[in-house]
């Protein structure tokens, strides 16, 4: 029912992408998923940018493995709240969907932006559902859709403000790049699940433990996973599982291995 990935940043930077990909594929894993970093950014519009990105493409193809998405942490960087950050945000955004419609990817996660003290919250949502539809243009160019993820901006921290966002955008372009583990410790993944229910693009999962409040594999932490899987099947969701792990620091490949053997149990 559902296929399985694994993210980028389950491993060590020490790891280039190419053994990454590789190890993906031995282990088990269905999918990867890539990520833009800021030397991306400042190369795109050029040859150099596409042949990265091709190189990985046929790389995935001979190693067997999907890329359905694409993923960055340039978001934290470069704030859709801040009227300073939209251009460059917009440009984050392009390189993603440049990087997916090479890969063939149907899917880029988007961070919509990270709360400002200064500013009212009601004027912060309503300044992300403006400078966010900024982007629509771009997805359709690239034939994308922008998965806009919740995690820990202090801000959309409820489904139901998630739910207004996705509203405000009224765009089949945009859906939620659902994540089960940064709902912890404010509130519980099966409830997002099916407040947002079909406008769910794509999953992250991790584990997060409450007692030491770190976060770490399924099954380590306090996700109730059997509510998870429950709530995604009566929602109707059958895509990619994809694991946003911590990497161990003794190892490169074990936690990407255990994971894969918590994934199976959860969700095969």
């Amino acid at each position: 029912m559902f296929k399985l990935g694994i993210n980028t940043w389950s491993y060590p930077k020490t790891l280039n992408i190419n053994e990454q990909i590789i190890h993906a594929k031995k282990t088990g894993y269905d999918g990867f998923e890539p990520a833009i970093v800021l030397e991306d950014l400042e190369k795109l519009g050029t040859k150099e940018f596409d042949k990265k990105w091709e190189e990985i493409k046929n790389l995935a193809k001979e190693t067997g493995i999907e890329i359905p998405s694409v993923a960055t942490g340039l978001y934290w960087r470069y704030n859709w709240l801040d009227d300073n950050s939209v251009e460059k945000a917009l440009k984050v955004l392009e390189a993603e969907a440049r990087a997916a419609w090479i890969l063939g990817a149907k899917v880029i996660l988007v961070v919509p932006g990270t709360a400002i003290p200064e500013i009212d919250y009601e004027v912060l949502m309503e300044k992300a559902a403006k400078n966010l539809s900024k982007a629509e243009k771009i997805a359709e160019e690239y034939n994308i859709k922008i998965g806009l993820e919740n995690v820990w901006n202090k801000i959309f921290a409820g489904p139901y403000e998630y739910k207004w966002l996705l509203d405000k955008l009224n765009s089949e372009i945009f859906g939620a790049y659902f994540d089960a583990g940064n709902t912890l410790p404010h509130s519980l993944p099966e409830h997002w699940i099916k407040i947002i229910g079909k406008r769910i693009l794509q999953v992250h999962v991790k584990d997060f433990n409450m007692a030491e409040l770190r976060f770490g594999i399924p099954l380590t932490g306090d996700v109730n996973w059997r509510n998870v899987r429950k709530a995604l099947e009566e929602v109707g969701y059958s895509g990619y599982i994809f694991a946003e792990i911590p990497p161990y620091r003794g190892d490169p490949f074990k936690a990407v291995e255990d994971t894969y053997t918590s994934m199976k149990k959860i969700f095969k």
